[in-house]
């Protein structure tokens, strides 16, 4: 009687010791299901509003100092983000790089259809502002840190986020499995309210020459949604959304884990050798 009442002592430690392992596990896995895993990953997604002002002029064929056609264009729109990581004063975040330039794909010919890059006659000025929002409704201003138009991810700077980073996955998605994606479409955002969607990941494919290969998930995906991550069930980046399929919106186009790791580990190292400069700015901006 006294080895079997040790016996369910040790028994009783031991799945103690077990479900104790288990719970301080919890906020790195799905054992408890998507809902926890959520609220303690949107702490790190970033609202993003850019202001822009757009000038455009083409020279004249008869004079190199008179314009044939000028366009000043003023834009205002918004995008999704996510901290990637924090330099001493400084917070990286990442989003898409045609939320950070106009000069990326052909966004000016929307504005401005005869608009070439090639052609030596016209001129283009870009001038940005980007105001970056955390879960708490606290906003920074940032600066682009590095593009990857191919890619298309850019990492902004700013003064530090008081807030965890996301850890970038080192693994590829899994066709067939779910995946989530906390996001800012159409500017529908708040401090209180920030949306969740869901969707299975199902290859990868290149849309475009100038691009590289795309990741392709079932989410819903509208303009707001570029920027935004994309998260495995341990809530780690495995992507981020560019793009929504033209005419199928319940499609998404998403820059890769590995895109998305080398253009942070670029931009720390350029924050790295320049952290002084980039710290003055980020300060100036921000008072």
């Amino acid at each position: 009687m006294f080895k079997d009442a040790v016996a369910k002592l040790v028994l009783l430690g031991m799945m103690y010791v077990t479900f104790m392992g288990c719970a301080s596990c919890a906020s790195s896995t799905a054992l408890f299901g998507p809902g926890n895993l959520f609220r303690d990953k949107r702490r790190s997604f970033i609202k993003i509003d850019i202001y822009k002002n757009i000038q455009v002029a083409k020279t004249s064929t008869s004079s190199a100092s008179l314009n044939s056609e000028e366009y000043e264009i003023d834009l205002r729109s918004s995008a999704s983000g996510f901290i990637v990581g924090h330099d001493r004063d400084v917070s990286l975040v990442g989003t898409s790089a045609h939320v950070c330039s106009i000069l990326f794909g052909n966004q000016i010919n929307y504005f401005v259809p005869d608009y070439s890059p090639i052609n030596p006659q016209w001129k283009l000025t870009e001038k940005a502002a980007y105001i970056l929002s955390d879960y708490k409704g606290r906003r920074y201003a940032a600066i682009p840190i590095t593009f990857d138009f191919e890619a298309d991810i850019c990492i902004l700077g700013t003064k530090k986020i008081p807030l965890p980073a996301f850890k970038i996955s080192k693994n590829k998605p899994l066709i067939g499995e779910k995946y989530y994606n906390i996001a800012a479409p159409m500017g529908l955002w708040s401090p209180k309210m920030i949306p969740l969607f869901e969707g299975f990941y199902l290859g990868s494919m290149r849309i475009r020459n100038e691009r590289k290969s795309s990741y392709v998930f079932s989410i819903p995906t509208k303009g707001g949604s570029s920027g935004s991550p994309i998260i495995n069930s341990y809530g780690e980046v495995v992507a981020a959304i560019h793009s929504a399929y033209r005419g199928f919106e319940n499609l998404c186009m998403a820059t890769s884990n590995k895109e998305i790791y080398l253009i942070y580990r670029k931009s720390m190292n350029l924050l790295l050798k320049d952290y002084d400069k980039y710290e003055m700015i980020i300060d100036l901006i921000n008072n």
